[in-house]
Order: C-alpha cells, then structure tokens, then sequence
C-alpha cells in the first residue's frame, strides 16, 4: 500500500504523483496528525491502483473520495474520524475499496 498526503499547518507533502510504500501503523500516525481545521489531505493506493482520499469536509466529518475518471465523476462518502480509521483498516487488510464506506457516486459533468 501506498500513501501521499499534505499537511498545509506543517508544511509537510508527499505528492499524489509520488506515494510512499507504507504499512498500516504510519498511514494512521500520519492520519491522526493532520490538523482537522485546515485544507490538509491524506490518501492511499491500493495494489490496484485506486485511490481513496480523505479531505476535511467539516468540523467532525471526513470527505472519502474514490475517483472514477472512465466514469467522468468520483465515489464520495462523508465519515467520522472513527469510521476512516476503520476504512483505513479495511484497505491494509486487502478489502475492496468500494466496499468501506457507503460511497454515492457524482458525475464531475
């Protein structure tokens, strides 16, 4: 598994373009630290190369995203700081992406 992030407080990236291998334990450090009042993201990407990022979307929620470019739009689930870590846990542990979260999809036209 592999994850980017951006911690816009820290000043600290690592780019979509250019994910890092990670194991569990530092993806949910990492998760755990991104201040949750800021335009922060954290992602991951899976072994077939989906991507699952999490953007704040308000003061207690999470934006979930599963782009779908073949599609024209994206899978989007809004979740709590505990079901993300859960999300999180599921992805390491092999699940399918689509199958975390209760996603809805949203046509970028």
């Amino acid at each position: 598994m592999k994850l980017f992030f951006e911690n816009i407080t820290e000043n600290v990236k690592v780019p979509m373009d250019f994910p890092l291998e990670a194991v569990f334990e530092q993806a949910l450090e990492i998760f755990e630290e991104l201040p949750e009042d800021d335009g922060s993201t954290f992602g991951i990407v899976n072994e077939q190369d989906i991507v699952v990022q999490f953007s704040k979307y308000n003061t207690f929620m999470w934006l979930v995203e599963i782009p779908d470019l073949s599609k024209h739009g994206v899978h989007q689930a809004i979740c709590n700081r505990n079901q993300c870590i859960r999300i999180l846990e599921d992805l390491f542990s092999g699940a399918d992406a689509m199958s975390v979260a209760e996603f809805k999809f949203v046509s970028f036209l």
